[in-house]
């Protein structure tokens, strides 16, 4: 049966697969490595549908993916011992592809169950994401500083949501731990006008990264790029919620060298992870 609808040139379908294996096979030699992929039923995301592990990798792989930094939702819907504890049984057989980020409190008043920097973990370490302002502590250096200090330690990057912190209690944060990766993510609203603060922030601060999944667009990233370096951006697809091609393709298209594509794509979070061998 012809499959083509009225006007259709002839071989457009052919000239489409092959344009996507193309796209495909430029995505996987940038070796991407994902900063910002979950796990769990999706938070304030209704038409987002929850991935068991071995979806999500045949999602990842099926953009290039090589690997994925993977958060749970339980750690911010119920608690963040809950999203660990979760975490920890989905990605227990995943192997060295998905790579975990534990959801974080402060450190004092000490609470029970897995969490960064007190008592044993069930994971091995990757990264630490807070929510301040869902969890309810301010983003400062006598409620977090323990923990900061922990994490410096240990080398763990903090991974942040901008519209949980506020940008003056941030950037002293930064500048009390400056040997603390400190990632500012673009989720859960694109970043646009807070641009101007965010790459403030980063100018006066070289310990603080960007996520990249839900910037303004292509020019930004290439600003960005040229501005701060490169090596401050890392790719995040956000999946299940977005598409991963979304931001992926924000990357191929951006006016960048091959070198930096592969930085802020994969190369970069690797650097910041421990041991990170994906």
């Amino acid at each position: 049966m012809d499959r083509r609808v009225d006007g259709e040139a002839p071989g457009l379908e052919a000239r489409i697969e092959a344009l996507a294996l193309e796209r495909r096979q430029q995505a996987e030699s940038l070796r991407p490595f994902d900063a910002n992929a979950w796990l769990g039923e999706p938070a304030g995301f209704p038409l987002a549908r929850e991935m068991q592990p071995p979806e999500l990798l045949r999602a990842l792989r099926g953009c290039g993916i090589q690997a994925a930094l993977v958060s749970h939702w339980a750690g911010l819907r119920v608690a963040p011992q809950a999203g660990n504890s979760a975490l920890a049984q989905a990605l227990g057989g995943a192997g060295e592809a998905l790579r975990a980020c534990w959801t974080g409190l402060p450190l004092f008043p000490r609470e029970g169950g897995p969490l960064p920097g007190a008592g044993s973990l069930p994971l091995a370490a990757g990264a630490v994401r807070l929510f301040p302002r869902s969890h309810n502590f301010p983003l400062a250096y006598w409620v977090i500083g323990e923990l900061c200090s922990w994490l410096t330690e240990h080398r763990l990057p903090l991974f942040l949501w901008h519209v949980e912190i506020d940008w003056p209690s941030l950037h002293a944060l930064a500048v009390a731990f400056p040997r603390l990766a400190i990632v500012v993510e673009t989720q859960t609203q694109k970043i646009l006008y807070q641009n101007r603060a965010l790459f403030a922030l980063m100018k006066d601060c070289p310990n603080v990264h960007a996520e990249t999944s839900n910037l303004a667009g292509a020019d930004f990233l290439r600003w960005a790029a040229r501005e701060l370096g490169a090596r401050r951006l890392l790719f995040g697809s956000f999946l299940p919620v977005n598409d991963p091609w979304v931001a992926l393709g924000m990357i191929l298209e951006a006016d960048l060298s091959w070198e930096e594509k592969r930085l802020v794509a994969g190369d970069n979070l690797r650097r910041l992870l421990p041991e990170a061998r994906a």
